[in-house]
């Protein structure tokens, strides 16, 4: 034992000064007294973490009580480490990561924590043995987290130690100063888990603590030929957890997902941590460089010194052993890798299998696990990270937060496309690599030294899964590339030749497991999407096969029947909530089939799918958007019934977006008659009466009042179609009779239109005509029913999600209780609609509301 470091420790009051004497010679000045606060900048800190020993076994152990300890752990240390300036960075299931304002305060804690769980009537007689880690260096703060080699080392130290145990660096025992009680003793040079080279490592020594603890969990001292990584691990702590929970509880576990994910580098992880577990060792099988399936035994035995060439061979030479097999880059090989596993588990009673394959293995009792991308800030601190290892000067800033952001989101956060992408940042600014990004198979093609031929590329990763593809399987990933965000299974069907819809059921299937299509949501009808990765190169190989422009005119045939069936209800009412909920869904193929149609000159397609598209416009405050749309297919002169319809739209669109021109009220007119003796035959009085109360100027109340009788006379032919047509016209004889002056006539169109739109179940059309109503009566000082139109607009329109409508209509509500002069009600009204106005509005929308709550007086 080497003899304590420094005289007694300064008493909590005292802890202020030594503290600040501390800082001044080893931290840097923060403007805090010396403490260092990771929010402010970076710096040199102390770190510790800590978690519970054997946390599985304590839970199935004490079942429900469980909880009641985690609470009572969780409680004891936070007032440890609160009491010596200890700053929780984070605190995931049984862990802390704390960081320290010095050494000193660090090694305080970890002791006082220690002697607090030891000092702890734990319920049932449980036994709370928790390994904490010391380790002092630089950090700095990075997307809402804590970055730097620093953190990672802590983390290793902690993994290192044993449930009671406190193991500490060089650079803690060196600088803190402690107590008499307190020494430390030596446990040597350790290579832990994901550093480069060995590191030395101190055990605390306290008289009240145990001090007999088996040798450092470390790489070098265990059964096992699992290689140390070159690189630090970030993020991954949930995931890793839960791959190890897996394997603990069932004997087979396969980590799936896409190329790049980081399956490998989870498995590893996961089974340096679980060498403890297995008397047998824990060994690594890498198939990745195994092409002939008949030697998988061999590959097998081989990296467990065996010299079995048949599986009977090898089971009989594992026998009872205890032990964990990681079979590596299965899925090339996944008839023979099962094969093999299956008679593992039949032989040998004791050996668990993990393995990673970008598909499962299919044995039954099969614990599959999918590996998700990165977390966003783990994603961008893998950037960050691997960024500055080749480039120094490279740093996170508010100039460039956006694009780091972007760069993350567009690489789907998988880690191989990250380091692909940092390599780039020796030559380009963040920036320029993220407006390069369409073209990210030959940007991310620098390569990568030391890794996997098929990981060294982007190219090269998707290559090696569509490559392992049959050939309808690669046909229907090539023609889902034409799909813009989430598509459902009809959208496949509709996309795909010469496939009967069973077996394109099958192919999804397939693709789904081999981690090339996401399935999203488990509702009546899942939907699919492609990692934007893929889609990309699913587009490349249509394009190199020629199959674009057919792929994309399915596209376009199937939005256009989506919009037709949309059209009905959002125009005359039905269950609008569903339709409206699906067109959210299937924004991003609206816009591309209407890009795609402009582009190709389909005008007609082009104006079937805004038409469809015009309530889902309005519903959602996207008014303006709708209206330069029509616009564009107006511009491409599709003629015919079309021209009418969309004409119709713009007219529609526009009563959210002010005023149109008189040439397009003119197009109406000419158009309107093209509708008689179509589907769409109800739309003639519609686009008539819209036409009609456009045709004069703001603010001439002689052309409003002439329209007025058009109006009248158009409303009562569009009753012959149903009340969703009756209410459309209604409220352009309400719009008429406003101009005009007539507000109490103008009240009774909004009633009819209100009834009507009721009736039809036209929700976009009821609330606003209630917030229509609601304004009038506010107006004439009917506060009374302006609250009650007003409630009524915000109930409907919360129901089919129009932010639009809610902001506006609260804002009203608003108005009501400040004529009652409850202030403090109208403040909290108007407050609330901030989010709902930045949401489907201008910033002049917001920046107005904020005015108004500036301009209220004090409650």
């Amino acid at each position: 034992m080497t003899p304590a470091i420094g005289s007694s420790a300064a008493p909590p009051a005292d802890r202020a000064a030594r503290r600040d004497a501390a800082a001044g010679s080893v931290f840097p000045s923060t403007g805090t007294g010396g403490v260092y606060d990771p929010s402010v900048e970076a710096g040199t800190a102390a770190l510790l973490f800590s978690d519970i020993e054997g946390s599985t076994r304590l839970l199935q152990d004490l079942g429900p009580t469980y909880a009641e300890v985690l609470v009572a752990h969780r409680e004891l240390l936070r007032e440890a480490f609160g009491n010596y300036d200890g700053q929780v960075e984070g605190s995931e299931g049984d862990s802390f990561f704390v960081t320290f304002p010095n050494p000193t305060d660090a090694v305080s804690a970890a002791t006082a924590g220690q002697l607090a769980l030891a000092d702890h009537d734990w319920p049932l007689g449980a036994g709370v043995r928790v390994r904490m880690g010391l380790h002092l260096g630089m950090i700095q703060p990075v997307a809402d987290t804590i970055v730097g080699m620093a953190v990672h080392e802590a983390a290793r130290i902690c993994d290192a130690a044993h449930g009671g145990q406190v193991l500490a660096s060089d650079e803690v025992v060196r600088l803190a100063e402690t107590s008499s009680e307190i020494g430390w003793t030596c446990v040597g040079e350790h290579q832990l888990k994901d550093l480069a080279g060995p590191m030395r490592l101190h055990q605390l020594i306290h008289p009240k603590l145990s001090t007999q603890f088996p040798p450092p969990r470390s790489q070098g001292g265990a059964r096992t030929n699992l290689p140390s990584q070159p690189t630090a691990f970030i993020g991954r702590a949930s995931e890793i957890a839960h791959a190890r929970e897996l394997v603990l509880t069932g004997r087979l576990v396969t980590v799936t997902g896409a190329g790049g994910v980081g399956k490998s580098r989870i498995a590893l992880r996961t089974a340096a941590d679980l060498v403890s577990e297995f008397a047998g060792g824990v060994w690594l099988v890498d198939l990745a460089s195994v092409a002939d399936p008949t030697t998988v035994v061999a590959a097998i035995a081989a990296s467990l010194g065996s010299q079995a060439a048949v599986a009977a061979e090898l089971t009989q030479s594992i026998d009872n052993q205890r032990m964990l097999l990681l079979i590596d880059n299965c899925e090339h090989l996944i008839a023979a890798t099962c094969e093999v596993v299956s008679e593992l588990l039949l032989r040998c009673p004791n050996v668990t299998v993990l393995t990673t394959s970008r598909e499962p293995l299919g044995i039954i009792g099969e614990l599959v696990w999918r590996v998700p991308p990165l977390a966003p800030g783990d994603a961008v601190e893998l950037l960050t990270v691997r960024a500055q290892a080749v480039n120094d000067r490279f740093a996170v800033t508010d100039a460039n937060r956006g694009a780091v952001d972007a760069v993350c989101q567009r690489l789907d956060a998988i880690p191989l496309a990250l380091e692909l992408a940092a390599a780039r940042l020796t030559t380009l600014s963040v920036e320029q690599l993220e407006a390069r990004l369409d073209q990210r198979f030959r940007l991310l093609s620098g390569g990568v030294r030391g890794v996997l031929e098929r990981h060294r590329t982007l190219q090269a990763t998707v290559d090696w899964s569509y490559n392992l593809l049959s050939p309808d399987e690669q046909g229907v990933l090539r023609r889902t590339g034409v799909f813009a965000g989430s598509f459902p299974l009809a959208a496949v069907e509709a996309v795909v030749d010469g496939l009967d819809p069973i077996d394109v059921v099958d192919l999804i299937d397939r693709l789904a497991r081999k981690s090339l299509i996401v399935v999203e949501g488990g509702g009546p009808e899942p939907r699919y999407r492609l990692l934007e990765t893929v889609r990309q190169y699913a587009v490349d190989q249509l394009l190199r096969g020629e199959e674009l422009i057919a792929a994309r005119n399915a596209h376009l045939r199937w939005i256009g029947e989506v919009m037709t069936a949309a059209a009905s209800t959002l125009w005359l009412g039905g269950d609008e909530t569903t339709w409206l909920m699906r067109l959210d869904a299937e924004e991003g193929n609206i816009r591309a089939a209407v890009n795609w149609a402009l582009e190709r000159g389909y005008a007609a397609q082009a104006a079937t799918i805004v038409f469809g598209a015009m309530g889902w416009f309005v519903s959602r405050g996207r008014s303006a958007e709708g209206l330069r749309l029509a616009q564009q297919v107006l511009a491409a002169d599709p003629g015919g019934v079309e021209e009418a319809l969309v004409a119709l739209s713009e007219m529609s669109l526009a009563s959210g977006c002010g005023r149109l021109a008189s040439d397009m009220v003119d197009r109406v007119r000419r158009t309107a008659d093209r509708l008689s003796g179509t589907p769409h035959e109800w739309a003639r009085p519609v686009g008539l009466a819209h036409a009609a109360a456009w045709s004069y100027p703001p603010g001439d109340l002689a052309g409003a009042r002439q329209a007025i009788p058009q109006c009248e006379q158009l409303v009562e032919e569009s009753k012959r179609y149903g009340p969703g047509a009756a209410g459309w016209a209604l409220q352009t004889l309400f719009w008429t009779n406003l101009d005009a002056g007539n507000t109490d006539r103008a009240r009774d169109a909004a009633d009819q239109a209100l009834a009507a739109a009721g009736e039809a179940r036209l929700s976009i059309l009821e609330s606003r005509m209630a917030f229509n109503r609601a304004r009038i009566a506010a107006v004439q000082g009917d506060y009374d029913s302006a609250w009650e139109n007003a409630e009524h607009a915000v109930r409907v329109a919360r129901a089919t999600g129009e932010a639009f409508v809610v902001a506006a209509a609260t804002q009203v509500l608003a108005d009501v209780a400040l004529a009652r002069d409850d202030l403090a009600l109208a403040r909290d009204l108007l407050a609330s609609t901030i989010d709902a106005v930045a949401e489907s509005m201008t910033q002049a929308d917001v920046d107005a509301v904020l005015v108004r709550l500036a301009g209220l007086p004090d409650a």
